[in-house]
């Protein structure tokens, strides 16, 4: 049962439909579905199982957040992009058929000290300039011969861009020139692109492409909106007026003070706030949608409500449906208010904030 007016609607349809479109930007590659961080705050297993009749592998970011989907009945592929360490770990990706990225020299010790070595198809993470993880291309290419001889496989060969979205980044050129080099040599496959890679460099994606971001509608290049991307917009997060009230000039709305009312003015309160994932943190340009037009977020954000000023929009009442961010409201636009980007806002919407699935 659910009580509150305040809630994440998903549509999973749409999901779908931006996944077409990442394939269809590179139509000879394979697509890995990225659903970490629950994807992206869009509930995984929710996703998972309605993505999977058409995707051949899911990424997610640690072993948990795969052994949540197979408790939950997916059974594809699932790559796991910080890779796994010691006997246990690894004996359950052989196990549950998981992907297993593996970036250190630890990671690849540990997996040639088991006897039996576990049938696992690897990955290797190359640190082409993110410097975050990885292995040296050096490296890379002795444990690629390495997992050739003992293993009978050839490993898939990965890196991450670090500046995808920057349009003709000479850094994404060199990161691009050094995998593909060393693939070329180990006659491997290779895996490079991501959702902003997938749009600004389409010469990288070729193997095996991880869209994350474009899944859910959200642009991951600034100057470029949902419509031009040919996306949907997957999450729309709305709330209720619950109150209303006149506030004179001079008067302030909400903690310390933060907002004063320049003329008489009327102020609706949403059942929304810090809690729910609406940050706090937002400047007084943050707008919402209601009734055909935008109001702006007034006050400060407090845990569970928030207040915007309705005065021109004399329609508006109390039980009236608000929306957050969506489709009239890019979340990209709120995350810059608060000085984030779309990912976090999406990636920390609460457990406590009711989500609804649309699969049609």
């Amino acid at each position: 049962m659910h009580h509150r007016p305040t809630l994440a609607k998903i549509n999973l349809s749409a999901i779908l439909s931006n996944y077409q479109q990442a394939c269809k930007l590179a139509p000879k590659a394979r697509q890995v579905a990225v659903i970490k961080a629950d994807a992206y705050g869009h509930g995984a297993i929710e996703v998972a199982t309605y993505l999977e009749p058409h995707v051949p592998a899911f990424a997610v970011a640690f072993l948990d957040e795969a052994l949540a989907l197979r408790a939950a009945g997916i059974g594809k592929p699932i790559l796991i992009l910080e890779g796994l360490t010691g006997e246990e770990e690894l004996r359950l990706a052989e196990q549950f058929n998981f992907w297993p990225m593996l970036h250190s020299n630890e990671q690849l010790l540990a997996l040639m000290s088991l006897t039996p070595t576990p049938e696992l198809q690897c990955w290797l993470k190359v640190d082409t300039g993110m410097h975050r993880l990885g292995l040296t291309p050096v490296d890379a290419q002795s444990w690629a011969d390495k997992l050739c001889r003992e293993m009978k496989q050839r490993p898939v060969l990965a890196s991450h861009f670090s500046c995808a979205e920057v349009l003709d980044s000479p850094i994404s050129k060199h990161q691009m020139q050094q995998l593909f080099a060393l693939a070329a040599h180990m006659e491997c496959e290779v895996s490079l692109a991501n959702s902003a890679a997938l749009i600004r460099l389409p010469q990288s994606a070729v193997g095996w492409n991880r869209p994350g971001i474009m899944l859910y509608g959200c642009p991951p290049i600034a100057d470029k909106t949902v419509a031009e991307l040919n996306l949907q917009v997957a999450m729309t997060v709305t709330s209720q007026i619950i109150a209303i009230r006149e506030v004179m000039p001079g008067e302030a709305v909400g903690y310390n003070c933060r907002w004063q009312a320049e003329q008489k003015s009327r102020i609706a309160t949403l059942a929304i706030g810090y809690a729910d994932g609406y940050p706090r943190l937002t400047n007084s340009a943050s707008e919402v949608f209601l009734h055909g037009q935008r109001a702006r977020v007034v006050g400060t954000v407090s845990m569970d409500m928030l207040t915007i000023d309705i005065s021109h929009i004399p329609e508006a009442k109390v039980g009236d449906e608000v929306e957050l961010w969506g489709g009239n409201i890019p979340v990209n636009e709120v995350a810059a208010h608060a000085n984030t980007i779309g990912y976090e806002l999406l990636t920390r919407v609460t457990q406590r904030m009711h989500r609804a699935y649309l699969r049609d």
